[in-house]
């Protein structure tokens, strides 16, 4: 839970984002349990990697995991959060409309939003990049819900469109992309 959850805000951009907007208390403890609970299942250990997106609230959140876990955090613009164009700032209410669209057409680029296809191509580059090297190294990648949900549905293999349906997290929330 971030600061921009609080005040129920969207904040997507590097600029609005970069330096605020990060977790919330709430937020900090979410991180903790999960990353305990990942680890007491076998999922993370101090082996694994950490990278982030350069957003503060996933900073945050992979610096709290760094600390339980032990690697270093990298950051990695590819898991930056969806951008939001013109409803950068506004209301997370709005949220909703995005994803509407993004079922009808996940090329949509409404209120200049990143469309669902442009998450998809620069994810994927990042997870085949990280599989191509992970010789039995397991990441763990601190991103943003819409960034999340869109490469969970990419590996379940649903159509990308209906990526909150399947693939939306809570916050926090650690799974394992196979």
């Amino acid at each position: 839970r971030s600061q921009a959850n609080e005040q129920g805000l969207i904040a997507s951009t590097l600029s609005n984002a970069g330096d605020a907007f990060g977790l919330a208390e709430a937020g900090r403890r979410q991180v903790e349990e999960s990353i305990t609970a990942a680890r007491g299942r076998g999922l993370l250990s101090a082996e694994c990697r950490i990278l982030s997106s350069p957003l503060l609230r996933a900073v945050e959140t992979a610096t709290v995991a760094s600390r339980l876990l032990g690697p270093s955090v990298e950051i990695d613009a590819r898991l930056v959060e969806r951008g939001f164009g013109s409803l950068e700032l506004a209301g997370d209410h709005l949220y909703e409309q995005v994803w509407e669209k993004d079922i009808v057409d996940p090329c949509h680029r409404e209120w200049e939003v990143e469309s669902v296809w442009s998450v998809v191509h620069r994810t994927v580059s990042l997870l085949l990049e990280l599989e191509a090297i992970a010789d039995g190294c397991r990441f763990l990648l601190c991103t943003h819900g819409d960034v999340a949900s869109v490469m969970l549905a990419v590996v379940a293999g649903v159509p990308v469109g209906e990526h909150r349906r399947a693939g939306a997290l809570g916050t926090g929330e650690v799974v394992e992309l196979v």
